[in-house]
């Protein structure tokens, strides 16, 4: 999808230095690649863009949380204050909670009367109990 993404832009690009306007290659895309292709919308927005003098092809960087967790970050930070909760992990790491809490089910902890413990119980333990 990446790689139709930059060709519709290159396309883009082309017309914008041929003078035609969003709307004309919007309709010119949709002739060959169907209404699928792109929004017109987009195509305004690349438009605007390259009037603005940046012709650069590709997306620019986006602020915001990170996609992925850090396995080996996370159980430092749980093994280090068991009674941390997943907010306050979530906090120290810039991610929703709710993906910590995954991490957890992930490693194999639960939350149980306020601490991050082992969710199986071990050999030993188990006979005990």
């Amino acid at each position: 999808m990446e790689e139709q993404d930059a060709h519709f832009r290159h396309i883009l690009l082309y017309y914008f230095r041929k003078g035609k306007n969003a709307s004309q290659a919007h309709k010119k895309l949709c002739a060959v690649y169907g209404n699928e292709a792109l929004k017109e919308r987009q195509c305004q927005n690349w438009f605007a863009k390259f009037r603005s003098g940046d012709f650069s092809l590709k997306n620019a960087q986006r602020s915001g949380r990170p996609v992925e967790v850090d396995e080996t970050h996370t159980k430092a930070i749980i093994d280090s204050d068991r009674n941390s909760t997943t907010r306050e992990i979530a906090e120290k790491l810039n991610v929703l909670h709710t993906c910590i809490k995954k991490k957890f089910k992930q490693l194999g902890n639960v939350k149980k009367l306020d601490l991050c413990i082992p969710d199986q119980l071990n050999r030993l333990t188990y006979n005990y109990v």
